[in-house]
């Protein structure tokens, strides 16, 4: 058996599994020890469990066969145990089952008595009547096949290896010598990773190593009376001076003792943190004061620093595009006008594109005596250069600088982003060096993610948001935006910007045209404000236009009687909200928040409510009420524009679907005021065009990113000096990433497979698998696997193709796993288009199957199907048409 990681062969699973952890135990997800198994698992019992199960050749075999229920719908290929556990399922719903076994009417819906009737009358029994066919557990696990086209897995490495093979019998693997550096680097590991991502406090940390250190010199007594029985039953005699001098050795040898012993290198918070800083990729930050004579500090972590550490990093670096490939539509920020009109990453082929964020966060209750005390700007950044589904990992976001917004506000942006700006000067003339290209590497800031109010702050525009020239991408005043056609805005120029900037310097006003000063980052040879401020869909829609517009329309709706408030809320709870809904179902809807103007919920939860509307009220709503119209054109501008992939033919019907909207919510609603972010989503079909997917660039991860801050906080329940101690603790943390190679989610997380001989299938999945691998006799089935942190579960619908100029609809049937790579077995579904949900009504009229990839998805979210006055019907996440 070979090593999943490397070139180590054992003939032992143990061996295997020791070797394992301790060479290549990194990240959260433990993989399978065998190199040709795509599993990978959570826990270390999990991991054992799987082996026990799947690759365990000594095991009786277990049979597997072709179950399908009498009382629903399933069917599927599994082990008798998995179809009885199916069958109780029903009996703890107290329906009536009847006994699965040949030969038996025995009928009950009391659990307790059919477990006593199957114990008592068909115990060892395999005579199911509801049975197809059977075949070898031994095919559940990577097959034997001597041919590697037999199987979709590569074929298994043999139990046991032939003498002479030139393999270390299994003796000597036992004793497989492991360095005391390794081990004390894997102590030191478990102390950082308590420390940051367990947040185990100082103290706390040290009274464990202390209680553990002395537990184990006490257990010196009962391990020397230990040696002394073993010596016995070996009939060898020896003196107790002998014995104690092994106890000894024994106890001076174990580097958990070493290592928290008084002297050791890990025994004190000193040591531990010298510890990690000469043997983890530690980047401490530094301190900075705003000024001499004063004690105001902030916090930086150089970003060259840090960005020299990634890039010697394999992982991170072949993660890495750098591709200007000409592409149809607008698929990333590379796509953008103001990428490739940029003079640095839009002309030279290998450049580092970064993008900042910048906000004010609370780490204290917000609500509490405390609030606005410690207040917090953060800057943070991340590499765009990595695929959006990398660095939404909140790993791959960095941290750069931590002040104190009162500070930050007193002595100026200039003052607090000093060191960053030098640092991004560095790295626009020199460059970082890479060692593996021998060569350096420039980059600059592409653009600054942050809220309206951060934006405008930073790039020098009024904060202000009831002047009249309020917005950052236009000239507009606040009295035309509901009656100028987005055709006709004054957009913002570079030239008229530097314009304005130098009527500031020159004359008395305090603003002009909305620019109060310049912008810090102005210094910057590849950045400038008109340019480098993206839009952010999270404060925009979900906390902006979305909770009014559904607050505005849903007492609309109230007040004409099509529903009411408390069977709005009813409706709302007790929606059967499946997969990923569950985690993002909204909350019930208070009369206060009604008062205030907008529903409450954070952003998903706003997401989630705007999409299942249509199913939730729908049947309740007539056709061409206008309260509803308005909510479902803002239903379909929001699938636009979280859109990973637009074209410029979606891009020109967002615009007019953005002008209908705002003309059909002026019409009804004559007496509502449109506010500013209403402007905003009408410059979004141009700003695509100028910085590629706005969704590639919003600030709900980087929001993600404040939480470990806040419970830092909350855990050591210290205020002195706070900035350094948070910083030193993510960069602590950080290290620990990088030091187990886990900076991203695996791309591929699967439980659990079952192998099954083709032969054995329905003739119609025969008749699919064969066409698309026509060499394969057995495949690998699993019922939930995770892309890149996404979940496919059989019963999902998948969108692949169009039709008309309508998507088209699947429904997985069965996941098929092959090598590290994933294929969905599924049956087209009819679909009509329900202008009234906005939504898709589906029939399973076909009933062939078909192979559907990854790549061939018109959008990587897996929908649900829900059932609305008797008709199955999908909702959309995203635009699905490009």
């Amino acid at each position: 058996m070979q090593c999943h990681f490397c070139s180590f062969v054992c003939s032992s699973q143990e061996v295997l599994l020791r070797h394992h952890q301790l060479q290549h135990r990194r990240g959260f997800h433990l993989p399978c020890v065998y190199s040709d198994c795509v599993c990978s698992f959570r826990t270390r019992g999990a991991l054992k469990s799987h082996l026990s199960r799947s690759h365990n050749r000594a095991k009786k075999r277990q049979e597997i066969s072709t179950f399908f229920c009498d009382f629903c719908e399933f069917k599927e290929n599994c082990s008798q145990h998995t179809f009885i556990s199916h069958i109780l399922r029903h009996l703890k719903k107290h329906q009536t089952v009847s006994c699965p076994f040949q030969k038996c009417d025995y009928v009950t819906n009391n659990l307790s008595t059919f477990t006593s009737h199957t114990s008592r009358k068909h115990k060892n029994s395999k005579d199911i009547k509801n049975c197809i066919r059977l075949i070898s557990h031994a095919d559940a696990c990577p097959s034997e096949s001597s041919s590697p086209d037999e199987s979709l897995n590569t074929s298994q490495e043999p139990e046991t290896l032939p003498s002479g093979s030139g393999v270390a019998s299994s003796d000597k693997e036992d004793n497989e010598f492991v360095d005391y550096q390794c081990l004390e680097h894997k102590i030191a590991r478990l102390f950082l990773c308590m420390q940051t991502l367990l947040h185990v406090s100082k103290s706390a940390l040290q009274r464990i190593i202390e209680e553990i250190s002395d537990i184990l010199k006490f257990s010196q007594v009962h391990s020397f009376q230990r040696i002394k029985e073993v010596l016995a039953e070996q009939n060898i005699e020896a003196d107790d001076d002998v014995i104690k001098n092994i106890n000894d050795a024994l106890f001076k040898t174990n580097p958990l003792i070493i290592s928290t012993e008084p002297k050791g290198a890990l025994s004190t918070d000193y040591k531990r943190n010298f510890y990690f800083k000469n043997n983890f990729y530690v980047i401490e930050p530094k301190e900075y004061t705003y000024k001499a004579r004063t004690r105001n500090t902030f916090v930086y972590v150089s970003v060259n620093q840090v960005l020299e550490n990634l890039l010697k990093e394999k992982s991170f670096f072949e993660k890495l595009a750098f591709d200007k490939e000409i592409s149809e539509g607008y698929r990333s920020f590379r796509d953008g006008q103001y990428f490739k009109n940029n003079k640095l990453l839009g002309l030279q082929d290998t450049c580092i594109s970064l993008a900042l964020y910048i906000d004010d966060f609370e780490i204290c209750n917000p609500l509490g005596t405390s609030r606005k005390i410690h207040k917090i700007t953060a800057v943070y950044w991340v590499v765009l250069n990595l695929s959006a589904r990398f660095r939404s990992t909140l790993p791959s976001i960095q941290l750069a600088l931590l002040g104190k917004s009162v500070d930050v506000k007193q002595f100026g942006y200039d003052a607090f982003l000093y060191p960053l700006i030098e640092d991004l000067k560095c790295l626009e003339s020199t460059g970082v060096y890479i060692e593996s290209l021998n060569s350096f590497l420039k980059g600059t800031v592409f653009c600054v993610c942050a809220d309206n109010l951060g934006a405008h702050s930073l790039a020098g525009f009024l904060e202000s948001f009831n002047v009249d020239k309020f917005c950052r991408f236009c000239s507009i005043d606040k009295h035309q935006i509901a009656t100028l056609d987005p055709t006709e805005f004054p957009l913002r120029t570079v030239e008229q910007h530097n314009i304005f900037l130098e009527e500031l310097e020159a004359g008395q006003r305090q603003s002009v045209c909305g620019v109060k000063g310049s912008c810090a980052l102005s210094a910057l040879s590849y950045f400038h404000p008109v340019t480098g401020f993206p839009p952010d869909i999270l404060h925009d829609f979900f906390e902006g236009v979305v909770p009014v517009e559904l607050c505005l329309c849903l007492q609309d709706l109230i007040r004409k009687g099509f529903i009411t408030f408390e069977g709005l809320n009813k409706r709302i709870k007790s929606f059967p909200y499946k997969f990923s809904d569950k985690l993002n179902k909204p909350q019930q809807i208070t009369k206060a928040s009604f008062g205030t103007g907008r529903v409450s919920g954070n952003g998903h939860e706003n997401w989630t409510l705007l999409r299942l509307l249509p199913f939730i009220i729908g049947t309740r709503i007539p056709e061409h009420e206008p309260s509803w119209e308005i909510l479902m054109d803002l239903k379909e501008l929001v699938e636009i524009v979280v859109s990973t992939t637009l074209s410029e033919e979606i891009l020109s019907y967002l615009d007019t679907k953005i002008l209908d909207h705002r003309r059909l919510l002026t019409e009804t609603f004559p007496d509502f005021n449109l506010k500013p972010k209403h402007h905003y989503i009408e410059h979004y079909s141009h700003l695509v065009r100028c910085f590629g997917p706005l969704v590639d660039l919003w600030t709900i991860r980087f929001e993600s990113k404040h939480n470990f801050f806040k419970k830092t906080v909350h855990d050591v329940q210290c205020f002195k000096n706070i900035l350094l101690t948070l910083s030193s603790k993510h960069q602590q943390m950080m290290a620990y990433f990088l030091d187990g190679h886990s900076l991203f989610k695996p791309s591929l997380h699967v439980d659990n497979i079952d192998t099954v001989d083709i032969c054995f299938l329905n003739e119609t999945l025969q008749k699919c698998l064969k066409l698309k691998y026509p060499h394969v006799k057995a495949v690998s089935f699993a019922k939930c696997v995770y892309l890149y942190g996404t979940q496919y579960v059989k019963g999902m619908i998948i969108s692949s193709g169009q039709l008309s100029g309508l998507p088209e609809f699947y429904k997985i049937l069965n996941i098929l796993v092959d090598s590290g790579k994933v294929s969905f077995v599924a049956t087209k579904l009819s679909s009509w288009f329900m202008e009234h949900y906005r939504s898709y009504r589906l029939d399973s009229s076909y009933k062939d199957l078909e192979i559907l990839d990854p790549e061939d998805l018109n959008d990587y979210h897996p929908l649900a199907e829900y059932c609305v006055a008797g008709q199955l019907m999908v909702t959309p996440v995203t635009c699905l048409l490009h």
